[in-house]
């Protein structure tokens, strides 16, 4: 007999987001309504099938995070996405990033469970999405998203808030390609440069009363974000957000969360992000708003810890 199945109700999502079920139900109650969030506990065979697969793929998996092959993989992938999104006549469902995957157990809670809904984790994230915008970038008039990818986070924001003027920047020019198309067809308020956050570009300006957001793009600088968060204490913004990885918020003796700081560990995600802008709060140049680990991610770690920070202007 397979386990009993659970849901996540209001009071979780309020829980996972360190708010209140007023505010969640508020902001994205009609959405939570309109969807599936249940799941399943898995059968210890399950479990322990899933876990061997981790370790499987934490043994053999080669990919290095900020090698220079990278830059062509990421332009081939949002190359393929860009062809998707022409052929399809446009359809934004094509812009769903191919990390999130369909039919696949989830982190819940620090275990792995089992959706019954396939678009589990995607509907999770839109979830998130509309409370966080919601939440914090309704005062600002511009807002960045760097390392915007297929512009996937964009086009939820830009259904919330049509009138503000929204970027998205990436340093491969397919993504920007792709960014302006969506904004050309989609007759959107958006705009889209290159980028490297990296070696951010001297001359390149954010508008007056704008916020900035990451969402799984400081994990790909292999630890390289220094220059792009001095970047972001010269110009300031209003409000910067970060939805990433974040490793020191997991439990080392958990196994679960073990094998995500392994996995992490093995690809070279982006560490130390935390801590760096705890120091920058010591040293009074920035205020920490919100740190959350939501206990939620793929199979193989959480992408969606939250960093809410704004500069200290004097």
């Amino acid at each position: 007999m397979l386990s009993p199945v659970c849901e996540l109700k209001l009071k979780d999502f309020a829980d996972m987001f360190g708010t209140t079920v007023d505010d969640i139900s508020e902001n994205c109650g009609s959405f939570i309504e309109k969807h599936d969030f249940r799941y399943r506990q898995l059968e210890p065979e399950e479990r322990d099938k899933i876990i061997l697969d981790v370790l499987k793929k934490i043994e053999t998996d080669r990919q290095i995070i900020g090698a220079p092959e990278r830059y062509n993989v990421w332009y081939e992938g949002w190359q393929a996405n860009l062809k998707d999104f022409l052929e399809s006549g446009y359809d934004l469902e094509k812009l769903t990033p191919k990390f999130i995957r369909p039919n696949q157990a989830v982190r819940l809670n620090q275990d792995y469970v089992l959706p019954i809904n396939s678009n589990f984790e995607l509907d999770y994230i839109s979830v998130f999405r509309i409370w966080l915008f919601k939440k914090y970038l309704n005062n600002f008039d511009a807002i960045y998203e760097f390392g915007c990818g297929t512009g996937f986070n964009l086009v939820a924001l830009s259904q919330i808030y049509p009138d503000k003027r929204l970027y998205g920047l990436d340093f491969v020019m397919s993504s920007v390609d792709l960014v302006n198309k969506i904004g050309e067809t989609h007759k959107l308020n958006l705009k889209s440069y290159i980028f490297d956050m990296v070696s951010p570009d001297g001359v390149f300006e954010l508008e007056q009363n704008s916020a900035v957001f990451t969402f799984g793009a400081i994990e790909q600088l292999a630890g390289k974000f220094d220059a792009f968060l001095k970047f972001l204490l010269k110009e300031p913004p209003g409000i910067c957000i970060h939805i990433e990885p974040a490793i020191e918020l997991y439990d080392q003796n958990n196994l679960v969360d073990y094998l995500a700081i392994k996995f992490h560990e093995k690809r070279g995600y982006t560490e130390n992000l935390l801590p760096y802008l705890q120091n920058l709060e010591c040293q009074r140049k920035i205020e920490i708003l919100k740190t959350k680990r939501l206990f939620f991610g793929s199979l193989y770690m959480e992408g969606y810890s939250l960093i809410v920070w704004r500069p200290v202007t004097y």
